[in-house]
């Protein structure tokens, strides 16, 4: 494998990583409850899903 591929390679999944890290920006509120040790009652999940309407 030339160095070319490796270049090549790296902008192929740039994009992908692009994705990944925004999606992750995108849903911390919803996700970081669980991951953080906060179990939410069913009002609770429902607030957030509802935008807290």
């Amino acid at each position: 494998m030339s160095a070319g591929a490796g270049v090549s390679r790296l902008r192929a999944a740039l994009p992908w990583a692009a994705l990944a890290a925004g999606l992750t920006a995108a849903t911390y509120p919803a996700w970081s409850l669980v991951v953080f040790g906060y179990r939410p009652t069913l009002d609770d999940l429902l607030t957030l899903r509802c935008f807290g309407f």
